[in-house]
Order: structure tokens, then sequence, then C-alpha cells
């Protein structure tokens, strides 16, 4: 992998914190959605293939990440030198497989030995600001590693069997916490089937924009306004639209 204009990448990088205003302006706070912003853009550029986006985007990311290196130094958090060093060092320590006498391991024992070494517990880094689908996929994957994790997806639906059960005898509050358990299960059905909860309904989202556009300019094509015409009449247009989409 060639990397040799990445310096001349990172000067470019330096003169605009010294010389843009609005570069200069920017803080580890204040670039804190920015970098949020860039890693969902990634991720939609990822999902629709799209290599000239790709390319963008993964540029976008690295320049956000040499300006926060930058502004780290200048709000004396630390040196990029320091935080390339502890970076390299947790790179080394979570492979002794590669670096260290740990050569027969599989992913298995790595994976575990990611979890067990942690000092402040293995859930304690987990960020609870992300999507709560994907947290919950990632919690779950997190003590799989440790071995508290179902079997399988059958076990799994058994589960989700129990708290849809329980959700229905709920009332009140008690209903929108077990919700709660019943969305958590299903994240974890999905994280054994091998995809992603949050796919699955970001699909589904996805779906029902398409096919609800869809019968917005259907009904306008036949002189019907959403909102004038019965729910009966809207459902036959979206039985419709369903054998479309």
């Amino acid at each position: 992998m060639g990397l040799r204009n990445l310096g001349e990448f990172v000067e470019i990088i330096k003169i605009l914190r010294e010389k843009c205003p609005w570069d200069r302006q920017q803080t580890l706070f204040s670039l804190r959605y920015q970098a949020l912003e860039e890693i969902y853009e990634y991720i939609e550029a990822v999902e629709k293939k799209d290599r000239e986006k790709i390319m963008e985007e993964i540029g976008d990311l690295l320049a956000t990440v040499v300006m926060l290196l930058l502004i780290a130094e200048d709000e004396g958090v630390a040196k990029a030198e320091e935080i390339v060093e502890s970076a390299k060092n947790k790179l080394i320590f979570k492979h002794p497989h590669i670096f260290g006498d740990k050569e027969n391991w599989g992913i298995r024992e790595l994976l575990k030995n990611w979890e067990v070494t942690k000092k402040d517990g293995m859930l304690a880094g987990i960020d609870h600001r992300r999507p709560a689908l994907i947290l919950a996929h990632r919690l779950g994957e997190k003590v799989s590693r440790v071995g508290f994790d179902w079997k399988d997806g059958k076990e799994v639906l058994a589960k989700v069997e129990e708290e849809f059960s329980e959700f229905l005898k709920a009332k009140g509050e008690e209903r929108f916490k077990e919700l709660g358990d019943l969305l958590f299960t299903l994240a974890q059905y999905a994280r054994k089937e091998g995809y992603y909860a949050e796919d699955a309904l970001r699909f589904a989202n996805k779906k029902f924009i398409e096919r609800f556009s869809l019968m917005e300019k259907l009904a306008k094509e036949r002189g019907l306004k959403l909102g004038e015409i019965s729910l009966e009449e809207m459902e036959k247009l979206w039985e419709e639209i369903k054998t479309v989409i």
C-alpha cells in the first residue's frame, strides 16, 4: 500500500488549520457531530457500492482524523505522536497472535482475550449515543465473547416469543419496558443470523418511503388527495403499490 503522499496531505491540513478561518476555530467539541456525519456518509456510500463516493468519504474521514490530531495538540490534550504511539501499542497488545507468543490462537480466543483484559469492564467503552439497535447488537456481540449467549437463532426465537407474550400481557409503563426487551431480543436474533437489525429496519424504512411516495403519486394521478380520502381507500392504493415494490 503506497502512502507516499500522506505526508503532503497532512501538511495541507496543517495549512488549513493555520490559515482558514473556519478550520482555525474548530475544536474537538465542535467537530464531534461532523465526525459522526462523515461516518454515516461513508456507510451510505458503501451500501450504495458507489466507488467514487466511497473514495471521497474515506478521504473526508482521513481529513477529519488528521484535523482532530492537530486540534488535540492545540488544546493540550496530547501530541499527535503520543496518540499514534498509543494506538500502535494498543494494536500490538490486542494482537498477541501476531506480535506475541499466541501463534495458535484462533478468532474465538482472540475476541475473548480482548474483552477479559479490559480494565474497566467489558461494556465500559460502549458508546450509549449510537443508534439503539446497533448498540444492542454490539452488547450481545461483546458478552458472547465470554460465552454469555444463546446457542443459535432458534434459541433466540424462543426468547422472542416469550418477550412478545410478556409485551402483550403488560400495560402502561410496563408495556413500554417490555417493548424494549422485545426489540433487544430481536436485535440478538439478527446478530445470531449474521446481520444487523439496524440494517433490516433501514431497509424497511427505505421500502416504506418508496411505497408511500408511489402511493401519493398514484393518488394524484387518479385525482385523489391523501388526507381527504378514507383509510380504506388508502389501504387499497397501498396494496396496489405493494405489487410493484
